[in-house]
């Protein structure tokens, strides 16, 4: 058991490394800053300085940011709480020696000073955070980049930067897409290609919020879903589906999905509406409604 725990952090260590390397060159340190005060002077004692290895404050067995308490063997590896407990059962894993009793003091006064900013500073958030806080911070953080639906362009920003953007850049070509009102119903044309799936951005007229329309070739039919370019977090709109064709009608009444890049919109993790095949009459269009309501789910 000792030595299947030592290999299996060894190589989950070995696998984190190489995907640092991929994603963060080994010249660019991450900047931190330090603060507090010495002794009873009142002086703000805060610095910046660079980590060339910011993993040194990660837990070496889950690679989560530590957080305290933070437990070391008699030997000086340390490992979080969860893994001391619930992996470990309390022995090391480099020496095998008890660990979960002594307590890393030294490193939990690093943790509580260091503050960093979050990773989506550039995209306009200006939250600086305890490291230990950093991460469950940015998984709810409403700055997190979102990429423009347009097939051409790659230009990425905050979700309420992108509506600009796309009707500057894309509001007056032929790929526009569709311009809508809330709570209006309006009309959506299908790919005429029974074997293509495709794309069909909407843009909101008053406040400029993307939408996109996604049609996904299915064996029984198009499967029609809608999605919202903008945080997985934030509230889904409300929107009804509707297709009639020779004095028959389908009609779903569901809500949105968020996804901050088209390309990984998928159906299978959304609400659908699924149009048979022979839905349509020879030669008609293969059009339908889409009606998106102010509010939310």
């Amino acid at each position: 058991m000792k030595k299947v725990i030592a290999a299996t952090s060894r190589k989950r260590k070995q696998d984190r490394s190489r995907a640092n390397k991929e994603q963060v060159p080994d010249d660019e340190p991450v900047s931190v800053k330090a603060s507090g005060k010495k002794g009873s002077s009142t002086q703000d004692k805060s610095f910046s300085f660079s980590l060339s290895d910011p993993d040194v404050l990660d837990c070496p067995i889950c690679f989560n940011p530590f957080t305290t308490p933070v437990y070391q063997c008699e030997n000086g590896h340390v490992a979080c709480s969860v893994c001391c407990s619930r992996i470990l059962e309390k022995k090391c894993a480099s020496c095998f020696l008890p660990i979960g009793s002594i307590r890393n003091r030294a490193l939990e006064k690093v943790l509580e000073s260091v503050k960093v900013p979050c990773a989506n500073a550039e995209y306009g958030c200006t939250e600086t955070l305890r490291y230990s806080d950093k991460s469950g911070h940015e998984s709810q953080c409403n700055f997190v980049p979102c990429s423009c639906p347009h097939s051409d362009c790659d230009f990425v920003s905050s979700f309420s930067d992108l509506p600009a953007h796309y009707r500057t850049e894309h509001g007056s070509s032929a790929s526009a897409g569709v311009r809508f009102l809330y709570d209006k119903p309006f009309k959506v044309t299908l790919n005429s290609d029974d074997d293509d799936d495709d794309v069909t951005i909407l843009q909101e007229v008053n406040g400029g919020k993307l939408f996109i329309v996604k049609n996904f070739v299915a064996g029984l039919g198009n499967a029609v879903g809608v999605f919202c370019i903008q945080p997985e977090l934030l509230p889904n709109y409300r929107c009804q589906i509707s297709a009639k064709s020779n004095g028959c009608s389908l009609v779903m009444n569901s809500f949105t999905k968020n996804t901050q890049n088209s390309a990984m919109a998928t159906i299978l993790s959304s609400r659908f509406l699924l149009i048979p095949t022979d839905y349509f009459g020879a030669g008609q269009p293969r059009a339908f409604e889409i009606c998106i309501f102010r509010s939310y789910e």
